[in-house]
C-alpha cells in the first residue's frame, strides 16, 4: 500500500494508529566510486531505522538516522589512508518515563593511516573527533577525542591476534549517570580514559579452535575494570 498525504509519499504497508503494538522499520542505501579498489574509493550510506514497542512500562520507541562518507586511498604496496564522516540522530522516547526521552545529534570525523605487511597483517594509527548534543529535555553536550592504534597479525591457518590502545578525552556538559549521559558517553566517564582490547586465535587442529580474549578500561574516576574469556570450539 502506497498512501500519499500532500505531497509526500507514505511507503509503510503498516499505517501508525492508537492500535499499533510494535514496529520495526530499517532502510539502507549505499553508493560507490571505485569499490573494492582502494584507489580514491568513495562511498556515500545513508541508514534509517525506527522501532516501537508497547511493554508494561508504557510504549518505548527509537529512531536513528545516519548519514556516511567514507574514503580510502592505498599509497604505493604499503600505506592506506582512510577517511570516514558521519552526520545524524539518535532519538528515544518512553510514554512513562520523561528522563527517557532524547534526541542527540551527533557528527564525527576520523582519520586513519595504516601500514600493511602484505595481505594479513596491519598496523593502523587512528584519531577520531566526536560531538554529541542533546536537544529536548535536559542540557547535555560532549566532545570527544580518541588517539588509538590498533594492530591485526595473522598466520594463514595457524593463529591471529588483534588488539587496539584508546586515549579517550570526553569534555561532557550534563548528568553522566542520567540516561542521556550513559547513551552519549558509552559507558565511559567525563575526563581522561583509557581503553584496550586484545584477542588471540589459534587453531589447534582441523576440528579445534582456541578463543582468548582480553578487554580494559580505566578513567580518572573510576577503578580499572578488566574483561577476560577464554573459548574453545570443537567442530564434529
Amino acid at each position: 500500500m502506497v498512501e500519499r498525504e500532500g505531497a509526500t509519499f507514505d511507503l509503510n504497508p503498516f499505517g501508525t494508529g492508537d492500535n499499533q503494538l510494535g514496529l520495526n522499520l530499517n532502510f539502507r542505501n549505499s553508493l560507490f566510486f571505485n569499490r573494492g579498489k582502494q584507489m580514491y574509493t568513495t562511498n556515500y550510506t545513508y541508514i534509517s531505522s525506527a522501532n516501537e514497542n508497547l511493554q508494561s512500562i508504557g510504549s518505548l520507541s527509537s529512531d536513528i538516522e545516519t548519514h556516511q562518507l567514507g574514503f580510502i586511498h592505498k599509497i604505493k604496496e604499503s600505506w592506506l589512508f582512510t577517511l570516514d564522516a558521519q552526520t545524524g540522530f539518535n532519538a528515544s522516547e518512553s510514554e512513562n518515563f520523561a528522563n527517557r526521552n532524547f534526541k542527540i545529534n551527533e557528527s564525527l570525523f576520523k582519520p586513519q593511516v595504516s601500514y600493511l605487511f602484505g595481505n594479513s597483517s596491519r598496523v593502523d594509527v587512528f584519531y577520531e573527533l566526536e560531538s554529541k548534543e542533546n536537544v529536548v529535555n535536559e542540557e547535555a553536550m560532549l566532545d570527544q577525542q580518541n588517539i588509538g592504534v590498533s594492530w591485526s597479525f595473522n598466520k594463514e591457518q595457524s593463529y591471529a591476534v588483534n588488539g587496539e590502545i584508546r586515549y579517550v578525552k570526553n569534555d561532557f556538559i550534563g548528568q553522566a549517570f542520567s540516561p542521556v549521559g550513559f547513551q552519549m558517553l558509552e559507558g565511559l566517564q567525563p575526563g581522561t580514559n583509557f581503553t584496550w582490547n586484545l584477542l588471540f586465535q589459534k587453531n589447534i587442529s582441523s576440528f579445534l579452535d582456541l578463543n582468548i580474549s582480553y578487554s580494559g578500561r580505566d578513567s580518572e574516576t573510576a577503578r580499572t575494570i578488566h574483561t577476560g574469556s577464554v573459548q574453545l570450539k570443537a567442530y564434529f
